[in-house]
């Protein structure tokens, strides 16, 4: 099965920055399998200190590099053409730390949980962040993974948001 570029639709994202209200603003966002970028631009545009961009595929990444541009927010942001996983290892080395994550896989790809295993395993979310898992309805997440819990879900047709924080 491939996995192509599935942008979230635009009700989706706006119900989504709903349910963020203000924790985006001030934000260090980090945006994998960042597709067009939407996401993560938008949280810029609404206020967040700086956005990172995790795609692998080099066409779509000169897409988010445009899109940015177009915006005036390329100065916010850093762009990384990697596959997901190797970014998180690398930002992990790095010590990065994030207050929101959005995971957005492509749907039914196992991306997804290995992701989720892996941001677990790390403290790429701060302690008081928040990871939205963006996946189809048909696709269930676990309540747990390592030292991060689900304590919100949100349906909008095809697409789930799953909310995931840094337990105690």
């Amino acid at each position: 099965m491939g996995w192509g570029v599935r942008p979230l639709t635009d009700k989706a994202r706006a119900a989504l920055f709903n349910i963020l209200g203000e924790k985006h603003v001030g934000a260090n966002f980090l945006d994998l399998f960042a597709g067009t970028g939407a996401v993560g631009i938008e949280a810029l545009s609404r206020g967040a200190d700086v956005a990172f961009f995790v795609e692998s595929n080099r066409q779509v990444v000169n897409l988010i590099r445009q899109n940015l541009e177009l915006t005036g927010l390329a100065g916010q942001a850093e762009i990384y053409s990697l596959d997901v996983l190797k970014a998180v290892e690398m930002l992990a080395r790095r010590r990065a730390e994030f207050d929101i994550i959005y995971l957005g896989a492509p749907y039914d790809s196992p991306y997804l949980t290995k992701s989720l295993e892996q941001l677990a395993g790390n403290s790429l979310l701060a302690k008081n962040g928040l990871l939205i898992a963006e996946h189809r309805k048909q696709q269930q997440l676990a309540p747990q993974y390592g030292r991060l819990s689900k304590y919100r879900e949100n349906r909008y047709g095809e697409t789930v948001f799953s909310f995931y924080k840094v337990s105690e």
